[in-house]
């Protein structure tokens, strides 16, 4: 992917007093032509897809080639202290042409800011970054800041990062302010290791409206908004039209969808997999004792898998999230629960696609994933749901996308870590182009949700409703496997729930057995981990 280079200018213009146009008023023109068609800032990048399955921790997609990159750094001192160059290692930097032109200005101005603290910004693409960062600890030369992700919790046990309580301590903002998958994502047992993520993505629905107008649907929103009112339309289109009702991204590290659909047979952001003492947790799968929340997480278990089967393609156990916009904009998906906030990946593959319902002509828009109903279980054959209600809800990336201070740098430098990233969560400069233009996210900070909103009123509709879902139902959009404070979080949630589903979806296994033997993965992982 390129990016026209539209997106990656600066003002030019006054306002008619003689001052310079701001970054974010060129912005906010540009964006409101791309809501009206012409894509302006918002054409050119295909990535978005979350953190990644198997650990790779990335956004697919974009133009980065994860090679380091120097970048923002620079002299300067002042401020009657010290100056300090840190080093930053950034694979969200890597992403596309145009985060990466932010990133680099941003870091200057951050310097101009701070006034004795200058950045060294190097990229390695989400991908790469674990074996980047191991090399770059090993050789004894740790950044000062790293945008670690998960990896950087073993950092965290082998006493190689610094406790960041100590900096959330004298903080007003964190960690008050996080959203609440990054109070997940940054705590361990009890201590903050990380400074969290500077950014998100969620899992919601997406469905293609010139397909649901064609029966009947006429408010989305109130139409579509339980799971019985949902497999009601999808039956319909199944029977009537020549289309894929409803896809699954089935294919193990695009399961997040799974993840999304779960929380929905919840209320208040009960985890449905794992809680307790992460010394001896409770594991909800199959677990007889704890009945009736068996029966929530049991029976999403088996109605993702019930649903891959009756209306999604036979691809779907193989079938990834990047697939999707081609497949939908062509009219072969009708919808699929792994729709995110970008908007950029429907436009490369459209740059003339309608992002909302427009009467029932657009072409891809996203709603809350539909939350459970009493019918449900009935209506489908999975007796656990039966009698049974939830939430809207949705996962949230961001455990890939923690950002980390090293322990092994200068005290001086820690501290100027500490600055830079607090600079990255909540410098509207930084902040609001970078996840309103260049990179459509949901910030790190939740109070920072409607002056991006404010800052870009003509946002596509999918952004707006990804940031709306994230404000109304903010305790069920969560982060999956962020609060089990387990040390094999990851193989657990890619591997031990993930595949086994996957697995499940292409006939390796039956539904109903589905239950018991990701229960039993996970009971040995936990074990052997510690």
């Amino acid at each position: 992917m390129s990016t026209d280079g539209r997106s990656e200018k600066t003002a030019e213009s006054t306002d008619g007093t003689g001052t310079d146009r701001s970054r974010r008023d060129f912005v906010k023109a540009t964006t409101a032509a791309a809501s009206a068609g012409a894509l302006g800032a918002l054409a050119g990048c295909t990535g978005d897809g979350g953190d990644g399955g198997n650990d790779t921790g990335g956004d697919t997609g974009g133009d980065g080639d994860g090679n380091d990159s120097g970048g923002g750094g620079g002299g300067g001192g002042g401020g009657g202290s010290e100056s300090v160059e840190v080093q930053f290692l950034s694979a969200q930097a890597a992403e596309n042409s145009s985060i990466r032109s932010h990133f680099q200005e941003s870091m200057q101005d951050f310097q101009e800011k701070s006034g004795n603290v200058s950045v060294s910004l190097q990229t390695a693409s989400y991908g790469d970054m674990k074996n980047k960062l191991a090399s770059t600890v090993q050789s004894g030369n740790p950044p000062a800041l790293a945008e670690s992700g998960s990896a950087g919790l073993q950092f965290f046990l082998n006493d190689q990062l610094v406790d960041h309580t100590k900096f959330f301590e004298g903080s007003d903002t964190f960690p008050d302010d996080f959203t609440v998958p990054n109070k997940e994502v940054a705590n361990f047992r009890d201590q903050w290791w990380s400074a969290g993520a500077i950014r998100h993505t969620s899992s919601n629905l997406g469905i293609r409206p010139k397909i649901f107008s064609q029966v009947g649907i006429q408010n989305p929103m109130e139409e579509l908004n339980t799971w019985s009112k949902f497999h009601d339309a999808i039956v319909q289109i199944d029977e009537e039209m020549d289309t894929i009702a409803y896809e699954e991204t089935g294919v193990a590290g695009d399961l997040e969808s799974y993840w999304g659909q779960a929380r929905t047979a919840y209320t208040g952001g009960t985890d449905p997999w794992i809680r307790g003492n992460p010394d001896d947790p409770d594991v909800v799968i199959a677990n007889s004792d704890m009945e009736e929340d068996r029966r929530r997480t049991d029976g999403m278990i088996k109605a993702c898998i019930k649903r891959a089967n009756e209306f999604s393609s036979d691809e779907a156990a193989s079938r990834g999230d990047e697939e999707i916009p081609s497949l939908m904009l062509t009219g072969r998906v009708a919808s699929f629960t792994y729709a995110t906030p970008t908007a950029r990946r429907w436009f490369a593959v459209n740059e003339d696609a309608t992002i909302g319902w427009a009467d029932g002509e657009g072409d891809f828009m996203l709603l809350p994933d539909p939350k459970l109903d009493a019918e449900y279980g009935s209506k489908i054959g999975v007796s656990d749901l039966e009698g049974l209600e939830g939430e809207h809800g949705g996962h949230v990336w961001g455990l890939e996308q923690a950002h980390t201070v090293f322990s092994g740098v200068s005290n001086a430098k820690q501290q100027g870590a500490w600055e830079l990233s607090q600079y990255l969560f909540s410098d509207d400069d930084f902040v609001l182009p970078a996840w309103g233009e260049h990179y459509q996210s949901i910030p790190g900070l939740a109070t920072k949700m409607d002056p991006l909103l404010n800052e870009y009123p003509d946002l596509p509709q999918n952004f707006q409703r990804a940031i709306e879902n994230q404000n109304q139902y903010a305790e069920q959009y969560a982060n999956t496997g962020g609060a089990w404070d387990l040390r094999a979080t990851d193989p657990i949630r890619w591997t031990d729930i993930n595949e086994t589903i996957s697995q499940a979806i292409a006939g390796q296994h039956s539904v109903d057995e589905t239950p018991g033997l990701v229960r039993e993965r996970v009971l040995t992982r936990i074990e052997e981990s510690g």
